[in-house]
């Protein structure tokens, strides 16, 4: 019985030792072993802390940049007013200031850098401000922005009892003109006001505009244009250093007139032909002088 009894304690001491010792490991070491695992599984629970809280630091340093950056990019009121003349006054700069933020209350989203759409902006102050030929916004500081405007420059000038209006190379009509008056005037000899009011439409006067810029980039500059007595259809460009007119048709695209006034020129020039009243250029490729 003993000898059973001894037999079976032995085989569950061994079982008992299979199951909570590893192999190789003894009584005297059992202790550090399990010390070793304990600290291995802090160190590893350790660095997987850390890995999450370096994950929500660099979630919190994106978060924060990306809004710098938004910040950044708004302009919430302007500061400043530069543009392509010497100077402007503050009446005159705070009035497109005004327009700006006009259309951006009205489209507060775009005051967001990315989110604003130029052309939109441009048509809106055109509207209201024909003058201007771009607007661009830049930042000036956190929330802040200033302006950079560019106006549009003269090539001829109408003048009526009630106003005076500018036209440049574009053919686009406007009021107010921050350079030099232009040395192209516009005189009306027709003699009929209410035609002559149906002659100086924007249409009449961006015509003018555009044939005057067509002929400066071919070697012609123009001096005047005249209305003639009884003229509905077409005017009259004198040149400089040339007493008689050319003809043109107010009806007619201003490239092509400008191109067949310009081709007459170098006809008339290398024939040694001088005209004593006019050339007619009305017709397209065509020319008749007098």
């Amino acid at each position: 019985m003993k000898s059973e009894r001894r037999g079976r304690y032995s085989d569950e001491t061994r079982a008992e030792l299979n199951k909570n010792f590893t192999r190789g490991t003894t009584l005297s070491t059992f202790h550090s072993v399990e010390r070793e695992e304990s600290d291995r599984q802090k160190e590893r629970n350790l660095r997987s802390r850390r890995r999450k809280l370096s994950g929500v630091l660099l979630i919190i340093v994106l978060v924060c940049g990306l809004g710098l950056m938004t910040l950044t990019q708004f302009s919430g009121s302007f500061v400043d007013v530069t543009s392509n003349v010497q100077t402007l006054e503050t009446a005159n700069a705070d009035r497109y200031k005004n327009i700006v933020s006009e259309y951006l209350s009205k489209n507060p989203f775009e005051r967001f850098s990315f989110a604003r759409r130029n052309n939109n902006l441009l048509g809106y102050v055109a509207e209201q401000a024909p003058e201007v030929k771009s607007i661009k916004i830049s930042q000036a500081g956190l929330l802040l922005g200033k302006l950079r405007v560019e106006f549009r420059e003269p090539v001829a000038m109408w003048r009526t009892a009630n106003e005076t209006s500018y036209v440049d190379a574009e053919g686009v009509v406007f009021s107010n003109n921050y350079f030099a008056t232009p040395s192209v005037t516009i005189t009306d000899n027709s003699g009929a006001v209410a035609v002559s009011d149906v002659v100086a439409s924007s249409r009449f006067l961006g015509f003018v505009g555009r044939v005057t810029a067509g002929l400066a980039e071919n070697g012609g500059a123009v001096e005047r244009v005249i209305i003639p007595t009884g003229a509905i259809r077409y005017v009259e460009f004198y040149l400089a250093d040339r007493k008689y007119p050319f003809k043109a048709q107010i009806d007619r695209d201003p490239v092509g007139q400008a191109a067949d006034i310009a081709a007459m020129t170098k006809y008339l020039d290398n024939n040694g032909i001088t005209p004593t009243s006019y050339v007619d250029t009305r017709i397209a490729g065509k020319g008749y002088w007098k």
